[in-house]
């Protein structure tokens, strides 16, 4: 439902993203950011450009060693943008229309660590194993449903797009947007009203069960009866990519 006139190359790239990695299955999402290459990302963007030719596929440029190019563009668009010359993934506010930005030719991502006052956190009845497995599970539900309600001609329960910030992960993603979701009086934290679809949500689509029944009081570090947007990310354990993502507005 977007017009290529009005899509910019960041909301292209997620979609590109968001389907390759919905493709696969929840192990494979986890293994393959460590070991995809640029070659790889590239031969199944032209396999799919052939199969979609009116999808406007972002095609990546490669560089020797499986590294990407520090400059992409989606040639339809015109749009062109900096990458992380490792993962391939966009630096925020570098997306430029007919002209070339300027990118560094060795940005690297660097791993930050954050101190996440989730990592010994308890969840009651789940042990530590079982909530790894118990919150994969959960984002890829999320993940599959952001995907069909992106792809959906139009938008459940009204929910707007908002332009997606091209430094996010694909996960960061997935929890903007269920947040906007949930987030019905737009008060920028989930209610005790408003965290019921969520209580019904993690019941239903995450396993092991018995992880979902304290998850909500589990998310909630503050213990003010609601759940922040930083509360959501540190509980869904997609809050490590780098300071910044803490103290998020």
């Amino acid at each position: 439902f977007f017009s290529l006139s009005e899509i910019t190359a960041p909301t292209l790239w997620i979609k590109h993203l968001v389907i390759k990695d919905s493709k696969l299955n929840s192990s494979s999402i986890r293994n393959s950011e460590k070991v995809h290459s640029c070659d790889q990302e590239r031969q199944s963007a032209l396999e799919e450009a052939r199969q979609n030719p009116r999808e406007g596929i972002v095609i990546p440029e490669c560089a020797p060693g499986g590294l990407y190019k520090p400059v992409q563009c989606h040639q339809s668009t015109g749009y062109c943008w900096c990458v992380l010359v490792d993962t391939g993934r966009p630096l925020p506010g570098t997306s430029t229309r007919y002209e070339t930005p300027m990118c560094e030719s060795d940005a690297r991502s660097k791993s930050t660590e954050v101190d996440d006052p989730f990592k010994d956190r308890e969840l009651p009845g789940c042990p530590e194993g079982k909530k790894v497995e118990f919150i994969t599970s959960l984002l890829d539900a999320l993940t599959t449903d952001m995907v069909q309600a992106i792809n959906s001609a139009t938008p459940t329960g009204g929910g707007r797009f908002s332009e997606p910030d091209p430094s996010h992960t694909l996960e960061e993603r997935v929890v903007h947007w269920y947040f906007s979701q949930l987030d019905n009086n737009s008060s920028n934290d989930i209610n005790k009203r408003e965290l019921k679809p969520f209580k019904r949500y993690v019941k239903k689509k995450a396993k092991p069960k018995k992880c979902a029944r304290r998850f909500t009081d589990y998310c909630d570090l503050n213990k003010d009866k609601s759940i922040s947007l930083q509360e959501l990310k540190g509980c869904l354990g997609v809050s490590k990519e780098g300071g910044e993502c803490l103290f998020f507005p």
